[in-house]
């Protein structure tokens, strides 16, 4: 099928992915946690002529606009195997801050998409299972709310 499409992360984060044949990917990003509520705008690129039989690499940023002050980029690969379509990512969160908290700025974390909404029990299991991680609609919500 390829990259273009509706798209699901663990925790039910929705993106639609539309691409050109040149590499370009835009479309739209969506969270149902925490304070990034809505459609968010994202750009990317991916690679249109992978080696036979690897990944797709892909990456695409969103910068929050509901005065999140942060951007997210994701980077990774789109793969369709025996296993199904699957885009396996890592993220970078970085918040503005002072020049003096840079060093705090920035969070590293990762997203699986799949095709299938999560149901409930399983973005259930998936928050239990990333307890030791903060995932990145949360570090977004609370970064709003540290701005208020």
């Amino acid at each position: 099928m390829g990259l273009a499409g509706d798209w699901y992360n663990e925790l039910g984060s929705h993106m639609t992915l539309v691409v050109d044949g040149d590499g370009g990917l835009s479309g739209t990003y969506c969270s149902p946690v925490g304070d990034a509520t809505g459609d968010h705008v994202l750009a990317g690129r991916y690679d249109t002529d992978p080696p036979s039989g690897e990944g797709t690499t892909v990456g695409w940023a969103v910068s929050w606009s509901d005065d999140a002050s942060s951007t997210t980029a994701w980077g990774g690969q789109y793969f369709d195997d025996d296993s199904g379509e699957r885009i396996i990512t890592n993220w970078l969160l970085t918040s503005s801050t002072t020049a003096d908290s840079v060093w705090e700025s920035t969070n590293i974390g990762n997203d699986t998409f799949t095709r299938d909404d999560p149901s409930d029990a399983q973005i259930a299991k998936a928050r239990v299972m990333s307890v030791c991680s903060p995932r990145l609609e949360h570090i977004v919500a609370k970064k709003k709310k540290k701005s208020h």
